[in-house]
């Protein structure tokens, strides 16, 4: 056998060559093809990096201050604690630190139930704003992707917490200021995992940068509100009738957490609010994307 032949055996003959080079460029040329149709998947991802338009959400942040009064009225049935209302939870903590340089001998050093679980509550609030909040900030604060997914980490925070609750068996109502209830360490995680939830609420509304701001902080969308030069002006007004809209929600979902707290306890009331939390997760795909400038 020849040279010429076994070169012609291993590599093929010039037409096979030929036809080889020609079938891997039209495959390169079909994937650079810019009218060809992108993939289900290329679609899909493009659409979860969209950057919403926020002028779009006000019924997803309207829901979001739903959930603001129904699991702030979960916690502070049982705890008298606002979860979303850090301010508070600050100062009662610098009150707890002031008993130690105040008052008449022996002084009051013990650390107080009601004391610990404001504690908990502020460092587990922080922890989801931060370290949850930080990662949106490298994805995208606006991204249609990282909004669903920092909704859906809410939701299933949320299912921790009722998980714990209903282990715990503590009461769903205390029935004093000095004896608040979720006193065991199952009750501690649930006011976490409920704060935690509420911190990412906040840093992932406040991103959006809309009317209503983080929709946990009601003082500042009232003084927002009151102050509104259109306020008594007749027919809609964006700025005031949002902003009511905000306040309205936080009522209305405070309403419904105290009155199924007492019907069916803290465990069934967060699942509840977990499956809201879900239902908002997704109505974020409905949000339109921003125009491309």
């Amino acid at each position: 056998m020849s040279s010429t032949d076994i070169k012609h055996a291993t590599l093929g003959s010039p037409a096979d060559l030929d036809d080889g080079s020609a079938s891997s460029l039209d495959d390169a040329r079909l994937q650079k093809d810019p009218r060809q149709p992108p993939s289900r998947q290329h679609r899909f991802r493009n659409f979860l990096m969209e950057e919403l338009d926020t002028e779009d959400t006000m019924p997803q942040v309207t829901l979001y201050c739903f959930l603001t009064g129904f699991i702030s009225a979960i916690c502070f049935s049982a705890t008298f604690l606002w979860p979303t209302f850090q301010t508070g939870g600050f100062v009662q903590l610098s009150i707890a630190v002031s008993r130690l340089f105040a008052g008449p001998q022996p002084r009051d050093l013990r650390f107080e139930t009601s004391d610990k679980q404001a504690l908990t509550s502020l460092l587990s609030f922080l922890l989801g704003a931060a370290l949850l909040g930080r990662l949106g900030d490298r994805l995208g604060a606006k991204r249609r992707g990282w909004v669903m997914f920092a909704t859906f980490v809410q939701a299933l925070l949320l299912v921790a917490a009722a998980v714990c609750v209903h282990s715990s068996e503590d009461p769903s109502v205390a029935t004093a200021r000095e004896y608040p209830s979720w006193r065991s360490p199952l009750g501690y995680a649930a006011l976490g995992f409920a704060s935690a939830s509420l911190g990412l609420h906040a840093i992932t509304a406040k991103r959006l940068n809309t009317r209503v701001g983080t929709s946990v902080v009601l003082t500042t969308i009232w003084v927002e509100l009151v102050c509104d030069p259109k306020l008594f002006v007749f027919g809609g007004v964006k700025s005031r009738d949002h902003r009511a809209m905000a306040c309205a929600s936080i009522f209305v979902g405070g309403l419904c957490a105290g009155a199924l707290v007492r019907t069916i306890g803290s465990a069934g009331t967060f699942g509840i609010a977990a499956g809201v939390r879900a239902i908002s997760c997704a109505s974020w795909a409905g949000v339109r994307a921003k125009a491309r400038s």
